[in-house]
């Protein structure tokens, strides 16, 4: 069958029309009848939402806006048309976002985790609200505008003079006080290197407090018969080794008549003679290994209370009689109400056990070394109202330590102080 030129024309034409009609719809994205389902979005405020904007699901476009209305009581609903296949996890949360800081508008799907279902068609959801450039500004103002205002009362009150004087006599009180306690630390160093006398600084100290209770009192008479610049200890070595020499030179010499006299009455005061020198001599040696292993350590400390911005100090005295034998002598609070301490113990560095006076009252203690470095002490006392008292050294150079401690950790009235010890 022979087609006429004019009909090849035609049909060239007419397929030519169906192309451009195909490509005129294809990138207008003109469609006959919707695809995908529809889901609503309510917002306080849009922020510039239009039909036809696109909406992203963690970053993909998914679909587009298909409709923006607004509800008298709940606020502007944005109708959405997804894409078909396209599945929104129920909990997703709907933002609105933009392309750079002046670019198009659009809905942003952040996707709900661990979620096992999803939005139907036509499900209604709440739009996140985001701020805005416009409130992001006004709350700027809102914040300087405040910022301003403390900083003008900040100026009213540094400014005032009274305040500047207040300050200033702040400061230099505080200068003093440092001052004053390397003074009293210097002094009580230099005192005990010049006169290596511990019993006079126990006495300098308790004449400071006033307060030693009566055994505390009766402990300080013994040590000063102890130690007196050295020479009561010295005198009272030599006095044992004299009676010991003596005792022994009788012991011999009675022994040598034992065998000579044959008066029955003389021999029986030869024999207690004997007994006696032996019994006098045993004892010197007792008393003479007792004073020989007596050592004798100062221990003073200043702490500071961060709650009532108060100063402490304390004092004390270790005596120990024998390797696990001591007593401990001191005064906590000097100057401030301050209270008297006297303990006996028994035990070494890695544990040791104490009873006797405590701040004034009667009370036990326990003392426990950890480590090199570490040491920490528990008090128990006052039987009519039973505190208990916590202590930790922590040891930063010889004879040198860091305290903490608390006091009443029992009660609600707590007191906690830190400072520093020294060891003399």
């Amino acid at each position: 069958m022979n087609i006429s030129t004019e009909a090849k024309v035609g049909s060239i034409s007419l397929i030519a029309c169906v192309l451009l009609v195909y490509i005129i719809i294809h990138l207008s994205g003109f469609s006959f009848g919707d695809k995908g389902y529809p889901v609503q979005a309510v917002f306080r405020q849009v922020n510039g939402i239009k039909e036809g904007n696109i909406v992203r699901y963690a970053g993909v476009d998914v679909g587009r806006i298909k409709e923006v209305r607004v509800l008298p009581q709940e606020g502007v609903q944005v109708t959405m048309l997804m894409d078909p296949g396209v599945k929104i996890p129920e909990g997703s949360k709907f933002l609105i976002g933009a392309d750079g800081l002046m670019g198009e508008k659009y809905i942003n799907i952040i996707p709900a985790e661990h979620s096992s279902s999803y939005l139907l068609p036509n499900a209604k959801v709440k739009g996140e609200e985001i701020q805005g450039l416009d409130e992001l500004i006004a709350s700027s103002d809102r914040v300087l505008a405040e910022v301003h205002d403390l900083v003008k009362s900040l100026n009213e009150i540094v400014g005032d003079e009274k305040v500047k004087a207040a300050m200033k006599n702040t400061i230099l009180n505080a200068q003093e006080i440092t001052d004053n306690m390397n003074i009293m630390m210097g002094n009580l160093a230099r005192m005990t290197q010049e006169n290596g006398d511990i019993d006079t600084t126990v006495k300098n100290l308790s004449a400071m407090s006033k307060s030693l209770r009566e055994a505390a009192a009766r402990a300080e008479i013994m040590m000063q018969a102890v130690d007196n610049n050295g020479q009561t200890a010295k005198d009272l070595r030599e006095t044992l080794i004299n009676i010991k020499n003596t005792s022994s030179r009788v012991e011999k010499m009675a022994a040598a008549l034992e065998g000579v006299v044959t008066d029955p009455t003389t021999a029986q005061d030869i024999k207690e003679t004997l007994k006696n020198a032996r019994m006098a001599s045993e004892r010197a040696n007792k008393m003479l290994t007792k004073v020989s292993s007596i050592e004798t350590k100062v221990g003073f400390e200043t702490l500071y209370n961060h709650d009532t911005g108060k100063y402490s100090s304390n004092a004390d005295l270790k005596i120990n009689t024998s390797p696990t034998d001591f007593a401990v002598i001191g005064v906590s609070h000097i100057g401030d109400g301050s209270k008297g301490n006297f303990q006996v113990g028994k035990g070494n560095e890695e544990f040791a056990g104490r009873a006797g006076v405590i701040d004034n009252k009667v009370g036990v203690g326990v003392d426990t070394k950890i480590g090199k470095q570490m040491s920490l002490s528990l008090d128990v006392y006052d039987p009519q109202d039973v505190r208990v008292k916590l202590r930790s050294l922590y040891q930063v150079a010889p004879d040198t330590f860091i305290v903490g401690q608390s006091d009443g950790i029992n009660k609600e009235d707590e007191q906690t102080y830190f400072g520093v010890r020294r060891n003399f």
